[in-house]
């Protein structure tokens, strides 16, 4: 297989799928940041754009977020506002993220010693089923939705990078390195669950067994704070309210259960898609409707315990058996954790 085959593949079947989505329009948080946000209006307003979290009118939000607010200052010098081309930006983007992954899987399988043409096979596949996959289609066919694919290229670039650096000497292997701190440091600045990434980049010598790099990622992970945190809390920032009625800590394990099954149902049978589900431990409201809805969750909480008691079970039998399928059990878990409903989100399933 020539080289330039999987990226085209990758490529012409984001495209497939997402043409549709050129048509569409602007709608909800879209107008907030494209059509009434002033600091997009010139490139000379970039920096400024870093003063900032993202909705600068009435609208409070702890989104910082200026990397996708200078993609939108690049849209609008060139296009105004055009939608498709912010549709198609989402787009491209969701690609160059499918495209960072297929890297990233093929350098991870080679790293575990697999013969070259079965990993390139294997993460060929992935990046596809990656690509295609429709539990991403408000991330991409929404065009707020940016920051998702933003963050998600760089931070699949920055441990494809972490990899590389592995396999090089001397300066070249600073080069990777310092490219790995940049797309890391970028992820971060595109999407706050950006920083998973740097967990994963840090994992990746520990499981790879690599303790004598580990020092170079640590200093890539360090970079990344002391650029990103200053930044952050410097900004301008109107804090969002605190939700209202907020689950207390003792009813998220069960939340987080049911958002296991929930994103489980969803991964292998994507249907009635939209950008939240609500899974709460407590059902709020009144009504045969609601009543009926809390026994489907009791349900659906015995069905997520079973799933995460199969996957630790899985990975403490790969452990010692297959340190490929453990290492990616991990990551599983680590990339899960932002929307795991532990945390408190806009919604308990996003």
């Amino acid at each position: 297989m020539k080289k330039s085959i999987p990226f085209l593949l990758i490529v012409a079947a984001v495209l497939a799928v997402y043409a549709p989505a050129l048509r569409d329009g602007l709608v909800w948080d879209d107008t907030a940041l494209i059509l009434r946000d002033p600091l997009i209006r010139s490139w000379r307003l970039i920096p400024e754009g870093f003063n900032h979290f993202l909705f600068v009118d009435a609208t409070a939000s702890d989104f910082y977020r200026p990397i996708q607010r200078v993609v939108y200052t690049i849209l609008y010098c060139a296009f105004i506002f055009e939608p498709a081309t912010y549709h198609l930006t989402n787009i491209l983007w969701h690609a160059a993220a499918a495209i960072a992954l297929f890297l990233f899987a093929q350098e991870l399988l080679r790293a575990f010693e697999m013969q070259e043409r079965r990993a390139r096979w294997i993460a060929l596949v992935a990046g596809l089923i990656w690509a295609i996959h429709p539990v991403h289609s408000a991330a991409v066919i929404y065009v707020s939705g940016l920051a998702d694919p933003l963050a998600a290229a760089f931070g699949f670039a920055a441990c494809y990078f972490v990899l590389r650096s592995f396999r090089a000497t001397g300066n070249l292997s600073f080069m990777w390195s310092a490219l790995a701190g940049v797309a890391l440091l970028f992820s971060a600045m595109s999407k706050e669950t950006g920083f998973i990434f740097i967990a994963l980049a840090l994992a990746l010598p520990m499981f790879l067994r690599r303790w004598e790099v580990i020092w170079k990622i640590a200093l890539a992970a360090l970079f990344v704070g002391a650029v990103y945190l200053p930044l952050r809390q410097s900004a301008e920032h109107n804090p969002a309210p605190l939700p209202l009625d907020p689950a207390p800590l003792s009813e998220r394990p069960i939340t987080a259960a049911r958002a296991v099954a929930e994103y489980a149902g969803l991964l292998i049978l994507p249907l009635h898609l939209h950008m939240d589900r609500q899974v709460d431990a407590v059902p709020r409201g009144t009504g045969d409707a609601r009543m009926d809805a809390g026994a489907w969750r009791e349900l659906q909480t015995l069905l997520g315990i079973a799933l995460i008691a199969l996957a630790i079970l899985w990975a403490i039998r790969a452990r010692t058996r297959h340190r490929l399928v453990f290492t990616l059990l991990v990551f599983a878990g680590l990339s899960y954790l932002p929307v795991s409903g532990i945390l408190v989100l806009n919604a308990t399933v996003a």
